[in-house]
């Protein structure tokens, strides 16, 4: 068990019951182990768990009356697909936040936030099925 387990809970007619994590701050809940992720992150990590971190028996999950089961390949179904067009000025507006953003970092010699992408940091503890290079992981090794 965690040792910091105690942060987590609360007594509740003299029971131990989760506190609720809105009222938590951002180091009680990484004390217990919680990494900032995004919620379908949060429901894949959850699926790998329940499969017992096989990524290939989520793929085949056949629990299709859970809640999870939509999203447990890390994408949202009820997006709606973004037609070239979309796609196209989305990435132009992007492309133009991040210029502008740069040019502003320079006249005022501060640097650019990092984006929450940029933050995320899932503990090595989880496992996740990302290629290497995408967990940070230096491809090659021993030749």
């Amino acid at each position: 068990m965690n040792r910091h387990r105690q942060i987590g809970l609360e007594q509740r007619g003299g029971d131990d019951v989760g506190r609720d994590p809105r009222c938590m701050r951002t180091d009680e809940l990484e004390q217990l182990g919680h990494a900032r992720v995004s919620p379908l992150r949060a429901l894949r990590l959850h699926c790998l768990d329940c499969c017992n971190e096989s990524a290939q028996e989520v793929r085949l999950c056949t629990a299709v009356d859970c809640a999870s089961w939509p999203f447990r390949l890390g994408k949202n179904p009820w997006r709606r697909k973004l037609d070239p067009q979309e796609r196209a000025a989305l990435q132009a507006r992007l492309v133009r936040k991040g210029a502008s953003e740069a040019a502003a970092a320079q006249k005022t010699g501060s640097e650019i936030p990092a984006s929450d992408f940029d933050r995320l940091r899932v503990p090595n503890e989880i496992a996740v099925d990302l290629p290497p290079t995408k967990r940070g992981v230096a491809e090659g090794g021993a030749s």
